[in-house]
């Protein structure tokens, strides 16, 4: 086996065919990259306000799930630029990769934006949906990676909630 050889089959053993526990990173490739902390314990609500950093979501990973959300003018600038058919590399501690491609887009109107009880308006159908149902939705299912940020409209920087969802390769 040559240099090479090795070297392909060394980094093949990082990436990870289970859910990444621990996630310390996400790479969205092209150089753009954030870093994840965790929620404070029994704070749901939390959501980090440091620059290039996403949160990863306590309640996700009740469901066996991925959740990181980050504001929408700190890290999730970045959840605007994915696209349907994108990769999304998330990463742990111990440099184990598993890569996720980008399946769905959610945006909602929040009713209330400033509330996390908000009944929301599905932008596509204009159906009025519960937050418990968007939750459900959204978090509920087989193992995925889900990014969830606001949406910005006029001076409201809460108006909305975009959720980008991603599955296993």
């Amino acid at each position: 086996m040559n240099a090479q050889e090795k070297h392909t089959k060394r980094e093949k053993r990082k990436i990870s065919k289970r859910p990444i526990e621990g996630v310390s990173g996400v790479y969205f490739g092209k150089g753009r990259f954030l870093r994840v902390v965790d929620q404070p314990k029994n704070k749901p609500g939390f959501v980090s306000t440091i620059s290039n950093t996403a949160t990863n979501f306590q309640m996700a990973s009740k469901f066996g799930n991925i959740g990181l959300v980050a504001h929408n003018y700190l890290g999730g600038r970045l959840f605007h630029d994915v696209e349907i058919g994108d990769n999304i590399h998330v990463m742990d501690g111990f440099g184990r990769t598993r890569i996720y491609k980008v399946k769905e887009t959610l945006r909602y109107q929040a009713v209330n934006p400033r509330s996390t009880r908000s009944n929301f308006i599905e932008l596509e159908t204009r159906q009025l949906c519960t937050a418990s149902d968007v939750f459900k939705r959204v978090y509920k299912g087989k193992h995925h990676l889900v990014l969830q940020t606001c949406i910005k409209k006029g001076s409201n920087d809460e108006w909305g909630r975009k959720f980008v969802i991603a599955y296993p390769r």
